[in-house]
C-alpha cells in the first residue's frame, strides 16, 4: 500500500524523557489534548458541508474519521470540510490522491493545533499520511460516485394470446419500459406523444427502453392493433 510521498523534513528523535518514560514535550501535549476532550470540544460543520475529522499525534497514530466518529474507509464524492487536530510538534497531516498522483495538503510539521480545509473529492483513492513518518503513519480510503435511483418501471409482456403493459395508470415522468416477448406473430407496440417504441414481430426475447410520459393517453398492443391504454396523469 503506497503512502503520501513525504515532501517535509524529518524531525530529530526527541531523547529526553521524564519519569514515566514519556518525552517531557509530549506529555504536555497529551494533556492539552485530554483537556480539550473534558471541555466538550467537538468538530463543526462548516455550512451544510460534512465533516471528516483527521487526527495526528500525540503518539505514533493518524487515523480519518466522520463527524460521528467511525474511522473512514469509503466516501460519496463531493464537497466535506477536514479538521485536523495536529497533537504533535513532530508530526503532520497529508493527504493526496493516489489516482491522479497529486497532492491536495500538507499540514506543518512543526505546528501544533487545528486547521481546517475545504475538500472537492472526486471518485478515486486516496491515501493520507505524516510526511515525516510515512512509513509508519499512513491510512488510505476511496471514494465512490452518488448513486443514481433508477427510473421506475413498465412491464410489458407478449405471448400468442394477448399483450400486456402494467401499471397502465401512472404519473409523467421518466420510465423503464421492460418488454418480454414469447410470441412468433406479435410484437409489442406503444404509442403516444413523444414516444414510438417497437419490437419487430419477428422479435422473441427480451428488451427494455427508457421513455419520457407526458400527461395523456398512450396507445399499446401488437401492430396493426393498438387496443391497450396507458394514461399518464399530470404533475
Amino acid at each position: 500500500m503506497s503512502a503520501v510521498k513525504p515532501i517535509c523534513r524529518r524531525a530529530n528523535q526527541l531523547t529526553a524523557l521524564d519519569a514515566r518514560g514519556q518525552p517531557p514535550r509530549m506529555r504536555r501535549i497529551v494533556l492539552l489534548a485530554l483537556l480539550a476532550l473534558a471541555l466538550g470540544t467537538a468538530p463543526v460543520a462548516s455550512g451544510d458541508l460534512p465533516t471528516l475529522v483527521g487526527t495526528v499525534g500525540p503518539g505514533f497514530t493518524i487515523d480519518l474519521q466522520d463527524a460521528n466518529g467511525k474511522h473512514v474507509d469509503v466516501l460519496t464524492a463531493g464537497t466535506y470540510t477536514l479538521l485536523v487536530h495536529d497533537l504533535s510538534d513532530v508530526h503532520n497531516f497529508a493527504l493526496g490522491s493516489q489516482t491522479t498522483n497529486t497532492r491536495i495538503l500538507t499540514g506543518s510539521v512543526e505546528g501544533v493545533g487545528d486547521e481546517t480545509y475545504t475538500l472537492d473529492l472526486a471518485p478515486g483513492r486516496y491515501a493520507y499520511a505524516c510526511s515525516a513518518h510515512p512509513d509508519t503513519m499512513n491510512g488510505t480510503f476511496i471514494v465512490v460516485a452518488p448513486r443514481t435511483s433508477s427510473p421506475p418501471k413498465l412491464s410489458a409482456r407478449v405471448s400468442n394470446g394477448a399483450v400486456s403493459l402494467a401499471p397502465k395508470n401512472v404519473a409523467a415522468g421518466t420510465y423503464r419500459v421492460s418488454v418480454v416477448d414469447s410470441s412468433k406473430t406479435r410484437n409489442f407496440h406503444l404509442l403516444g406523444r413523444g414516444v414510438d417504441k417497437k419490437t419487430g414481430k419477428a422479435f422473441r426475447g427480451s428488451t427494455a427502453w427508457t421513455v419520457a410520459l407526458t400527461a395523456g393517453t398512450y396507445k399499446f398492443g401488437s401492430d396493426p392493433r393498438l387496443t391497450g391504454r396507458l394514461v399518464v396523469r399530470g404533475g
